[in-house]
């Protein structure tokens, strides 16, 4: 998928202006503060080095004769002594000064940096491709509701919610879900889902809860790894495809709306995304929700120097319109699907 020459005439000129370019440069010196830190304090320690070698040099060489001793050469290594004595305590006011404030400071980096990427970056692109776009930075997907389509996990992170702003009221946003546990040589992070989240309404005759999730077999063993599995008053169903109920278990409140639902289209479809996505679908009566977990963030600001580098705005782009083009597949499936009007 590409840019048409239209939407990669926009982008660049939405990248060529001076808001964008003073945005880009505020988002690269957040990103490489902390690298500017560590030069400030190499440089300390080289001027405390250079103060240290030189005085010495000059203290040797005067008592073997090779220098004369003067005034001059007094002086001079006074002053290094000095410089000395005064860049050994920059060092460790700075290091005792960075250790209270740095953690703090950081944090309030990452979430600048995540606001300011959002709203200054991502949004304008966003907007040049769908003008009646945008991002809510200040809420989320329902926590309670993401939990119904994701793995079960400790945390769960989500960027700012992409509203599309259509008949659909589409919304999705990225979504890292994840375990902490601890190890031989500390905690780490386990990741249980990495993609994107959709939200759409429920304009279908789709009634009571169901929950699709994906699957997968072990010899003769299937799990569904930590994606949640029945709801209150619902239970487990089967259909008449072998390839739709190896890949996927099937789970609702209302078994007649549910086999209304999953007709040869929709079935069909869903045993087309085995190769190419991780899918899970839930819906309830107000809302439709599916995930995707292709293990990328589309819509995450760069994390460091080397991704801030790599960042092109036509494959942001590109990312942002092929989370739109998934989701419209998605919407197009239902409509499509005979058993609903």
């Amino acid at each position: 998928m590409g840019l048409s020459q239209e939407e990669l005439k926009k982008i660049n000129e939405l990248k060529n202006t001076a808001r964008f370019q003073h945005s880009w440069k505020a988002i690269r010196n957040i990103l490489t503060w902390k690298e500017r830190v560590q030069n400030y304090f190499v440089r300390n320690m080289f001027l405390l080095l250079f103060c240290f070698l030189g005085g010495s040099s000059l203290m040797l060489l005067t008592d073997e004769g090779i220098l004369p001793r003067s005034e001059f050469i007094d002086a001079l290594m006074m002053l290094l002594v000095r410089l000395g004595i005064f860049f050994l305590a920059l060092h460790i006011f700075s290091v005792l000064l960075y250790n209270l404030i740095g953690p703090g400071w950081e944090a309030k980096q990452k979430a600048k940096l995540r606001k300011l990427y959002e709203s200054d970056i991502l949004a304008p692109i966003l907007q040049a491709l769908y003008p009646s776009s945008e991002i809510d930075m200040e809420h989320d997907i329902a926590p309670n509701q993401v939990k119904e389509v994701v793995p079960k996990s400790e945390y769960y992170i989500q960027s700012g919610i992409l509203e599309l702003n259509d008949e659909r009221d589409l919304k999705t946003v990225d979504l890292y879900a994840y375990n902490v546990e601890k190890g031989n040589k500390g905690y780490y992070d386990v990741t249980h889902f990495l993609g994107q989240v959709y939200s759409i309404k429920n304009t279908f005759s789709l009634k009571g809860e169901l929950r699709i999730v994906p699957t997968e077999h072990f010899l003769l063993f299937e799990n569904q790894g930590y994606y949640p599995g029945t709801m209150q008053d619902g239970k487990k169903i089967d259909v008449e495809d072998i390839q739709h109920n190896e890949h996927y278990n099937i789970y609702c409140t209302n078994e007649q709306s549910t086999r209304k639902f999953l007709t040869p289209t929709v079935i069909e479809w869903f045993n087309s995304m085995t190769s190419r996505h991780k899918l899970s679908f839930y819906s309830n009566e107000s809302r439709i929700y599916f995930a995707d977990c292709n293990n990328q963030s589309f819509f995450a600001a760069p994390q460091h120097k080397k991704s801030l580098q790599a960042w092109r705005i036509e494959e942001t782009a590109i990312q942002l319109k092929y989370a739109f083009y998934f989701a419209n597949e998605v919407t197009e499936m239902l409509h499509k699907n005979e058993g609903f009007s």
